[in-house]
């Protein structure tokens, strides 16, 4: 159907309306008053009926061109009725396909913003955004979690009162060395701030500051309050492994010193002298404090080898058969000579015959050495340090005790972390606190486990005990188990 512009359909009509009034005027104006007044009338109200039929359209799309305004994009167009003119209908299709585009515009921006938000809500790192005055403006879950506080928490205030970080002088760094501030002027700034928390806590975090984009500007925040401790850490294991291995190195020290000084002597002394022989017993303990203070070192090594070789993931063991009192013999032959310099005395009561297992030699003459060594700090001078064992269902189980003075107040606890050392007196080679962690790590990579109690004999306590549960070997084919 052709349509017109409504301005043509309107002047033609109210034309129309025109010339039939004053045609009808002009016949009965002498004869009719009141008829031509009425005819006037009528043409005026179907001149009213006529342009607000025609208006209606108008006022429809009018009401949709609000509601656009207002959002809602859903709701389509109005229908044109086909009486309208070409104007108000091409008007009708044009915001038609005006709310499709922008209906279309609108998911795609929203389907961009959840996944934004899906990204910055999945990382692992805090993102938040603050304006040019710094208040914050948007924080991620992890941000907020990091900081302990909620994200509404946050949103408009000034990013130092959210984040509340510390200078080594205790004053706060906004002004001064920003991260914020300094990316404004030279690109991405990054910074280590020292965090504390509404709770209480402290947190260790590292600020990458981006450039701003607008008015806006976006932080992303790392937690390393554990990279932090572990650089603590790594200080205090340093400075322990400094001084551990000074101590035996400065008595190895002395006795080389004394062995070069008397070498002339002894040389002269070799004819069988009474004085040979004093020379010769004072070289023989010289040459014994040498041996203690190398077996120390060892012992020092083998645990760090160990400990660097857990970290790494590499402490597989190898599956061999192995006995039990041939790793215990050759523990107590190395230990021997540190024993015997506190005049400590050891026993070695186990079964026999100790039923087999399988495992790695090395590492369980290790796992025996460790305890020795601990006994040996903490026993007093001139007592009893005993290695024991039983046979029990599936298993072997072998202990050394001594006659110290047992274990801390509220029992084993983290006796077998890591780096972790006795909160009591010690003595002054007092180790690394690698040693009992180590023992943990090789037997429970046997399948085995370890335990610590106190000995008490009568009231109070008499030593500490440590055993050590090993699982037996399948026996072979027609081989009986040891009961």
């Amino acid at each position: 159907m052709r349509r017109f512009p409504l301005s043509t359909l309107l002047l033609g009509l109210n034309a129309a309306l025109v010339l039939l009034a004053a045609a009808a005027l002009a016949a009965a104006a002498a004869r009719h008053p009141l008829l031509a007044l009425g005819v006037a009338a009528f043409a005026l109200f179907a001149g009213v009926v006529l342009s607000r039929q025609l208006a209606r359209p108008v006022r429809a799309l009018t009401t949709a061109a609000a509601r656009i305004g207002r959002g809602d994009l859903e709701t389509p167009m109005p229908q044109v009725p086909d009486g309208a003119g070409a104007e108000v209908w091409s008007l009708a299709v044009t915001m038609e396909e005006m709310r499709r585009r922008l209906l279309g515009v609108t998911a795609e921006l929203r389907r961009k913003q959840a996944e934004a938000e899906a990204i910055l809500s999945g990382i692992a790192v805090g993102v938040f955004e603050v304006d040019r005055d710094r208040r914050v403006r948007y924080l991620n879950p992890q941000a907020a979690a990091l900081l302990g506080i909620a994200p509404e928490e946050a949103t408009g205030r000034f990013c130092g009162d959210v984040l509340r970080p510390e200078g080594p002088d205790g004053v706060r760094p906004c002004e001064e060395r920003c991260p914020i501030v300094h990316a404004r002027f030279r690109g991405i700034a990054r910074a280590t701030e020292h965090l504390a928390l509404a709770s209480g806590g402290r947190r260790t975090v590292s600020l990458t500051s981006s450039q701003p984009a607008g008015d806006r500007q976006f932080q992303v925040m790392r937690d390393e309050t554990e990279v932090e401790a572990t650089r603590r850490l790594r200080d205090t294991v340093l400075a322990n492994i400094s001084h551990e291995f000074k101590t035996p190195l400065a008595a190895q020290l002395a006795s080389i010193e004394l062995l070069r000084d008397r070498l002339p002597e002894l040389d002269a002394g070799a004819g069988g002298s009474v004085g040979g022989l004093g020379q010769a017993g004072e070289a023989a303990g010289l040459v014994e404090s040498l041996e203690r203070g190398t077996l120390r070192l060892t012992q020092l090594v083998d645990n760090l080898l160990e400990s660097v070789r857990i970290e790494s993931g590499e402490a597989g063991i190898r599956r061999r058969p192995v006995a039990l009192d041939e790793v215990v013999e050759q523990a107590a032959e190395l230990m021997r000579p540190l024993l015997g310099q506190r005049g400590q005395r050891l026993e070695v009561d186990l079964p026999y015959p100790l039923p087999a297992i399988v495992g790695d030699a090395p590492r369980l003459t290790q796992v025996f050495v460790n305890l020795l060594a601990n006994a040996n700090k903490f026993a007093p001078e001139g007592t009893t340090i005993a290695i024991r064992g039983a046979v029990e269902p599936g298993g072997v189980a072998l202990w050394v005790e001594d006659e110290g003075p047992g274990l801390p107040e509220g029992g084993p606890g983290s006796l077998f972390e890591r780096f972790v050392r006795s909160a009591g007196e010690e003595p002054v080679e007092s180790g690394m606190g690698l040693g009992l962690w180590i023992v943990k790590s090789i037997v429970e990579r046997h399948g085995g486990r370890v335990e610590a109690e106190s000995r008490r004999e009568g009231s109070g306590a008499r030593g500490a005990r440590i055993r050590v549960v090993l699982p037996r070997a399948a026996p072979a084919v027609g081989e009986r188990e040891v009961a």
